[in-house]
């Protein structure tokens, strides 16, 4: 880190000294003591002819030249010099802030031109400074071109005399219209000239500011001799490395390494195969287990679609026995129908029969009971039978059904315990 104490070579070496009030004397007195002249002239205080018209111009472009003294060099360069002190700490601060530590030495990474191109930024305006040469020489024809314009007579006289008259007046307004332009270039001269001055003069200051700092900087001939020497370094680092990989204990210790990444890399690869070899067995024993439970899952639809046809079976029996039962009842409700016929044709003729007839049909009528009854009981008997055929087939073959599931549930469930 830079601090007050390494500036002591510098503020010895500096100059300090001078006023900038001294050097706008300089810049000031001249001009206008010029354009005190032409005013004296005016007023014939001093024998020199004068137009109001040039007094006015030349006038004008002095005030314009007192507005352009502050950015001419020789005061900006005094100016300078007494930021002396800021131009001191804002430079510590530049050096800190750009600080570059290579080989054990700290100096800033940047350049001192960088500086004071930045620090002189706020001294003057240069793009007054650069035209004010030029803008006074042409303020100066340009004000003799008005002066003539305006000396200008209209040569309307008709006589000799009163013509020659307005020409003695052209050219004396002529002749002062030409003290604008010559006071002009003058102006161009004595600026230039101090302008010079002043530049010669801080160029002198960033010199001594230079060579009293230039060891806070890095400057491109030290970085590449530090580059070289490094290089040199590491170039004979790298010749000892060569010279020391050419003995034979380094060979050897080479030649162990080489062997035992070449051992670890068959191990590695034995268990590798050990591994892809018991994924292998892993899944073969998977595809068996998956074989028996395909086949499994194959007998078990097989024995659901049987027991699916055996309950059709019964399903149909029971039909069947409903239909006989309902064809019973038909014959049953036709035989009640009959005797009910038989009533009533009885009970017609009992109306015109005689004792001898109705003993007939008494006995007739006894006969057709007994008949009745024997047929009635003999159906009885069949639909017995026929009921109690169904109740036993039924049951039989809900028995067959049930042990059926029973043997293929049982089947189901010793497979799959297999399976797992």
């Amino acid at each position: 880190m830079v601090n007050e104490q390494d500036f002591i070579e510098l503020n010895n070496n500096y100059n300090t000294s001078g006023k900038c009030s001294a050097r706008i004397f300089n810049l000031f007195i001249v001009p206008t003591a010029l354009y005190a002249i032409i005013v004296l002239g005016y007023f014939n205080i001093i024998k020199f002819n004068v137009e109001m018209h040039s007094v006015v111009l030349v006038g004008m472009i002095f005030l314009i030249y007192i507005n352009f003294i502050k950015h001419n060099a020789y005061y900006s360069s005094c100016k300078f010099r007494k930021q002396y002190m800021n131009l001191k700490e804002q430079l510590k601060i530049y050096i800190n802030k750009n600080s570059l530590e290579i080989d054990n030495i700290e100096k800033a990474n940047a350049s001192i031109d960088g500086f004071l191109h930045e620090f002189t930024l706020s001294l003057r305006n240069k793009n007054f400074s650069s035209i004010a040469s030029g803008i006074f020489p042409t303020l100066g024809i340009l004000g003799t071109f008005i002066s003539i314009a305006i000396a200008m007579p209209d040569f309307s006289s008709q006589s000799t005399a009163a013509l020659e008259k307005e020409i003695s007046l052209l050219l004396g307004g002529v002749g002062t219209a030409f003290y604008v332009s010559i006071y002009g270039i003058f102006l161009s001269i004595w600026w230039l000239f101090f302008e010079k001055l002043g530049m010669s003069r801080f160029e002198k200051d960033v010199i001594v500011i230079k060579e009293n700092t230039k060891m806070f900087f890095w400057n491109k001939m030290y970085i590449e001799k530090i580059h070289f020497q490094k290089s040199i370094a590491n170039y004979e680092a790298l010749t000892n490395v060569f010279a020391s990989m050419d003995t034979k204990e380094l060979v050897n210790d080479i030649n162990s390494v080489l062997n035992t990444k070449v051992e670890l890399f068959d191990k590695m690869l034995q268990l590798e195969e050990n591994a892809i070899k018991k994924a292998n067995a892993h899944l073969e024993k998977r595809e068996i287990q998956q074989d028996k439970f395909v086949k499994a899952y194959g007998h078990v639809a097989n024995d659901m679609q049987e027991l699916a046809h055996n309950l059709n079976l019964s399903v149909s029996a029971l039909n069947s026995m409903t239909k006989d039962i309902q064809t019973n009842e038909d014959s049953m409700n036709s035989m009640s129908l009959s005797l009910n016929s038989n009533v009533e044709l009885l009970n017609k003729a009992l109306e015109n029969m005689s004792a001898q007839n109705i003993k007939i049909v008494y006995e007739e009528t006894i006969k057709n009971i007994h008949n009745m009854e024997k047929t009635s009981e003999r159906m009885s008997d069949q639909l017995v039978q026929n009921i109690n055929h169904f109740d036993d087939d039924i049951t039989k073959r809900l028995a067959t059904s049930l042990e059926m599931i029973d043997k293929e549930t049982a089947s189901i469930v010793s497979k799959i315990s297999n399976i797992k």
